[in-house]
């Protein structure tokens, strides 16, 4: 029989579950499984719920499983193409994965960091600076990294500046991850203006830069940061271009907070995504419309 369809890309998610909040892997799970590529996970936690806005959240460690679970696979021969990362609980977790990466990476594999531990100028609940300084070492590791603009400056030693961002805050802040990232640098939640919010993302091996923005509909929306990375993580790993990739990612959040926001959403439930995938999927079509030409 001979095969009509190219083989089927593998990324390895890292990122913890949430069990109600739509977030971490609930969100990267769906949307790179909806991007034409195969989802292995391993959890870093389990949590009831994420920790924005909600009181009583359990939680659950599971630092002693991401090892044992990458071995088995290795042992198993299992390749991946991409291995992207998201919420880790600890320092200890970051030095756990650069083993796991060392475990999964083969030559080829796109490493993808979204070092999230703050926003709006302050740490999540329970990081401090050696969060930081273990992301720094991780996304020095990284092909692509996608911190927001508080994450950017915490990793780059640049003071935190609040929105508006100009032009020359966001390339002091490129200027400050020189050190700290791989080829990929997307800064998130970027407010060039009043009302305008959106993605910079730098090559920096063609020194190009690509932006998308939008209009900013007000409040806090939560899993967006996620549902952004796992889509250009997808995107990437399955050989989009960048610019193709950054356009196809910020539009999905960007219809995913539209739907939330038209919906009225309770906004730690986190944002509608689910009626903005089929328009997703028709976009990831088309970028990858040659593979069935």
């Amino acid at each position: 029989m001979d095969n009509k369809l190219p083989k089927l890309k593998r990324l390895c998610a890292v990122n913890d579950v949430s069990g109600f909040g739509k977030c971490s892997l609930t969100v990267a799970l769906p949307v790179v499984s909806a991007t034409g590529v195969e989802c292995a996970c391993i959890p870093t936690a389990l949590l009831s719920t994420h920790t924005g806005e909600f009181t009583g959240w359990t939680f659950r460690d599971l630092t002693d499983q991401m090892l044992p679970i990458a071995r088995h696979w290795a042992s198993l021969g299992l390749e991946f193409d991409g291995i992207y990362s998201g919420y880790l609980a600890s320092p200890e977790q970051a030095l756990a994965l650069e083993e796991l990466i060392g475990a999964l990476a083969g030559p080829d594999t796109l490493v993808i960091c979204d070092p999230a531990m703050a926003d709006n100028g302050v740490y999540y609940s329970g990081f401090d600076d050696g969060m930081a300084a273990a992301f720094r070492r991780l996304c020095a590791r990284a092909d692509l990294i996608t911190p927001n603009v508080t994450e950017a400056a915490l990793l780059s030693g640049v003071e935190y500046r609040a929105a508006p961002h100009s032009r020359e805050y966001i390339e002091s802040l490129f200027a400050g991850l020189e050190k700290h990232a791989g080829r990929y640098v997307a800064i998130t939640g970027v407010h060039p203006a009043e009302g305008v919010i959106g993605t910079v993302l730098r090559d920096r091996v063609l020194g190009e830069t690509s932006e998308d923005m939008s209009p900013a509909l007000p409040g806090m929306f939560y899993g967006t940061g996620d549902i952004f990375a796992s889509s250009l993580a997808a995107l990437l790993v399955r050989g989009a271009h960048v610019s193709d990739a950054l356009a196809a990612a910020s539009a999905l959040v960007r219809e995913s907070i539209e739907r939330t926001y038209e919906r009225g959403t309770p906004r730690p439930w986190g944002v509608d995504f689910e009626g903005a995938l089929p328009a997703y999927i028709r976009r990831v079509e088309r970028i990858f419309a040659s593979e069935r030409a």
